[in-house]
């Protein structure tokens, strides 16, 4: 038979100790930064407002915000990354109320890290963080020598 004192002193000391690994990580974390939330940070080297549409036809037209110059559009297929960060930015606006009227600022800044951040909503998207191809996508809209009529990618993906 198993002495219960035993066997409460083991459980206690168990929760003790689980205890202390949990203050001494987040411990860590706070002092090391790792639990930083990640913010845009740093001057603008280019940055671009972006207003978005979606088109009857499936297209979905990307317009500089400043003169109206239609810069990328994206047929049926294509653009599936900006489409999803543009449906995430439609769909925090909705949850606040808001429409697409507010352009989308597209920055690159010192620390050569490229971020979406849309006013209306707050919501901020580190490009870089859904790898180089996904990234690219957006880049090229800030990046660009003249205006792009049609994003053709490979593979319906960009």
């Amino acid at each position: 038979m198993i002495d219960q004192q035993l066997l409460h002193r083991r459980a206690a000391q168990a929760a003790i100790a689980l205890v202390c690994v949990t203050l001494v990580l987040v411990v860590g974390a706070r002092l090391t930064g790792v639990a930083a939330r990640y913010e845009p940070k740093g001057a603008t080297l280019a940055s671009i407002e972006l207003l978005f549409t979606d088109e009857p036809d499936g297209v979905v037209a990307v317009f500089d915000a400043a003169d109206g110059s239609r810069l990328l559009e994206y047929g049926e297929n294509e653009g599936v990354f900006v489409r999803a960060v543009m449906r995430s930015v439609a769909r925090q606006r909705r949850m606040r109320g808001q429409g697409p009227q507010t352009p989308v600022r597209l920055a690159r800044l010192e620390d050569d890290a490229l971020w979406l951040i849309d006013p209306a909503s707050g919501a901020q998207f580190y490009l870089g963080a859904f790898g180089p191809d996904n990234e690219a996508a957006f880049a090229a809209m800030l990046e660009r020598d003249g205006p792009i009529r049609t994003a053709r990618v490979e593979g319906g993906r960009s």
